[in-house]
């Protein structure tokens, strides 16, 4: 015969006395207090130490040296000295974490041995290193907008080192996209400037050779030589008459080619020197190399452990051993008084 669960009675709760409740299983609760801080001591103690290196740094709002120091075209707008805006600030952070930073940060501190990690003892090597790295090394941008670079490890020395040398690896990374490019921009440039030169001295020789022949200054040779032919005719002079008919003759072959010559080479000349400009800024560019960043916080030594706070790991297990304690307690105790309606 079946035994019907009675409907608990007022009392059923009273363990909701929490004093009442507390000291009935004070000597439970005590020991339970007593291992939980021992072991929590225990492995607090056992947690190596990390120390904290932070860098902060505003990336510079000029990518083009020359621009900012040569260069006449742009009216003052770019400053050498000048801190780059907040667009600036996320750049360096997309840069910071990309692959070309990391993987050149991993092979300089050798990060695979240095955390530990055996290749041989896990089949997720690489996703373990990488999940290392962003545990001990982060980037951020604060409040007023300068992206810092912290790093964690178990040696002061060693973040700060790792710190300075992301700073240097950042500004190798950022150097090396606008150098590419810079590059491939001044070989454009010179081409062009190398065939426009070229050009140039093609037209100076054949200038040359036409005022070899006797044409330099097409409008006052034909009026003097005019006005020559005119006299030499009337007063019968054949032998005048023909010099001046043979130079007439020269001048009327190369002329139009001396004018037309004239009027493209200074025209030629004129971009050429335009490009000149641009040439040299080119080169500037291409050549010179100018850091990306200001350094207003130095990735020091920490001289203080930042990690693991041991007090704060101990209380949070013993409150939290407590509380799971008190909780196991509460429900045991309810499901004994239930276990006895039945």
């Amino acid at each position: 015969m079946s035994k019907e669960i009675s409907t608990p009675d007022e009392g059923y709760f009273d363990s909701s006395n929490l004093y009442v409740f507390l000291y009935k299983y004070k000597l439970h609760l005590g020991v339970l207090l007593i291992l939980s801080s021992v072991i929590s001591i225990i492995v607090s103690l056992n947690i190596q130490e990390k120390f904290k290196s932070t860098a902060s740094i505003y990336p510079s709002n000029t990518s083009s040296l020359a621009k900012a120091l040569i260069s006449t075209r742009f009216g003052g707008k770019t400053d050498i000295m000048e801190f780059g805006e907040e667009e600036k600030s996320e750049q360096l952070l997309e840069i910071l974490n990309s692959d070309k930073v990391k993987s050149k940060v991993i092979k300089k501190f050798n990060l695979l041995s240095h955390y530990g990690i055996n290749p041989e003892e896990t089949e997720t090597p690489n996703h373990d290193l990488q999940k290392l790295f962003d545990e001990n090394i982060s980037f951020k941008q604060n409040k007023n907008m300068a992206v810092e670079i912290t790093v964690l490890d178990h040696s002061p020395d060693t973040a700060s080192l790792i710190a300075k040398s992301i700073i240097n690896i950042l500004d190798d990374v950022v150097n090396a996209i606008q150098k590419e490019r810079a590059i491939q921009g001044f070989e454009i440039v010179k081409k062009t400037y190398g065939v426009l030169s070229q050009d140039i001295r093609k037209m100076e020789d054949s200038l040359a050779y036409i005022m070899s022949m006797g044409v330099l200054d097409i409008k006052s040779q034909s009026e003097v030589y005019g006005d020559a032919y005119a006299q030499a005719v009337a007063k019968g002079n054949t032998t005048a008459v023909k010099a001046l008919e043979e130079k007439l003759a020269v001048l009327s072959k190369y002329g139009a080619q001396y004018m037309s010559l004239r009027e493209r080479l200074e025209n030629e000349r004129l971009r050429l020197s335009e490009l000149k400009g641009k040439y040299e800024e080119a080169k500037v560019d291409a050549e010179s190399r100018i850091k990306n960043y200001f350094v207003v916080r130095d990735p020091l030594p920490a001289e203080k452990k930042s990690y693991p706070i041991r007090w704060l790991i101990v209380v949070l297990s013993v409150m939290g051993t407590i509380l799971m304690g008190i909780i196991s307690i509460f429900f045991y105790e309810q499901a004994q008084k239930v276990k006895a309606q039945l």
